[in-house]
């Protein structure tokens, strides 16, 4: 397929292992013209992989790795779009990898429809798995949505059906075009935490009417619990999935709607605690009805030690 070409843009820190091994996939696609612009932030510990890793950019012109001092996460993507020459981004995280080696031709080929603005791509924990969720119309309905009133996102980017006019673009394993980072004014590099739905909650304020976002099952990412300080939410316990819940609201949804949360603020607390009890009984890695139900009990009876436990991580942290 010719077409425009797509930069992959991945940010890593300390994970030049895993970092090295993903870079091996994706210098293996077919289909499409593409370059990979790595923004590259680990310190001087492993000079091994780090001169393997600059050699490897030397070798192939098809890789450019920009060393900088650590950063914010929204930091790190618009530098890499700095430093990117493709029409179309597409993001990946380090602790990610692609399925295939048309992964980013699945993206591309999407962006023949000019109205199509950016495309978030489906992920799976083991290659080849089934379906994922305990209800397949709640997942196809939820698949990247925020919520009417309370503007909370929903992710089940595991479900396996076409979905155009989605309003989330995911954080990894998503594409976008270039001429829609640029009217929206890139990543707020003052949000921390969820960046990718702040972008999304200002990219839905600036598309028109008739262009729309879209999940396409096709570009499948494997994503690696094994990694250090990588995805582990599935696995998270109760308290920090309630804490991560807090922090979106109080550094994302805070930033966008603040009257709305302040004047609805028990209302979020509630809908907060519903979410993380719809995901445990989602969570395939709960083995068992009575596993996931007595993780919603625990969840209802300590829930509000939970959230007081948020909250004294958010002051301590400086948090709003």
């Amino acid at each position: 397929m010719k077409g425009p070409l797509v930069s992959v843009i991945v940010r890593s820190k300390d994970r030049l292992p895993w970092l090295l091994e993903l870079l091996d996939r994706l210098l293996e696609q077919e289909g499409v013209p593409f370059e990979v612009v790595v923004i590259e932030q680990s310190g001087e510990k492993d000079q091994d992989r780090l001169r393997a890793l600059l050699a490897r950019a030397e070798m192939d012109p098809r890789l450019r790795v920009v060393r900088r001092p650590p950063m914010p996460p929204a930091a790190a993507r618009n530098e890499g779009v700095r430093h990117s020459r493709g029409e179309i981004l597409l993001f990946i995280d380090d602790d990610d990898l692609p399925v295939g080696r048309q992964w980013i031709l699945a993206h591309a080929k999407q962006y023949e429809d000019p109205a199509c603005l950016g495309v978030t791509g489906r992920w799976v924990l083991r290659e080849g798995e089934g379906f994922p969720y305990a209800c397949e119309e709640r997942a196809y309905r939820r698949c990247m949505v925020f919520s009417p009133v309370l503007r909370l996102p929903w992710s089940y980017a595991r479900q396996q059906r076409p979905k155009r006019g989605i309003e989330i673009l995911g954080g990894s394993n998503a594409s976008v075009r270039r001429s829609v980072v640029e009217r929206v004014g890139g990543w707020h590099e003052s949000v921390i935490e969820g960046e990718e739905n702040g972008f999304s909650l200002r990219l839905l304020q600036a598309k028109q009417p008739h262009e729309y976002l879209l999940f396409s099952p096709e570009p499948v990412m494997l994503r690696r619990l094994n990694v250090p300080g990588g995805l582990e939410r599935r696995t998270l316990p109760l308290a920090e999935r309630v804490f991560r819940q807090l922090e979106y609201l109080h550094r994302v949804i805070a930033v966008y709607y603040p009257w709305r949360v302040r004047l609805l603020y028990p209302a979020y607390l509630v809908a907060l605690i519903h979410r993380v009890a719809v995901e445990l009984l989602d969570d395939s890695l709960l083995l068992g009805r009575f596993s996931r139900y007595l993780a919603v009990a625990k969840l209802i009876v300590f829930s509000p030690l939970f959230v007081i436990y948020g909250w004294w991580r958010l002051i301590r942290g400086n948090g709003p």
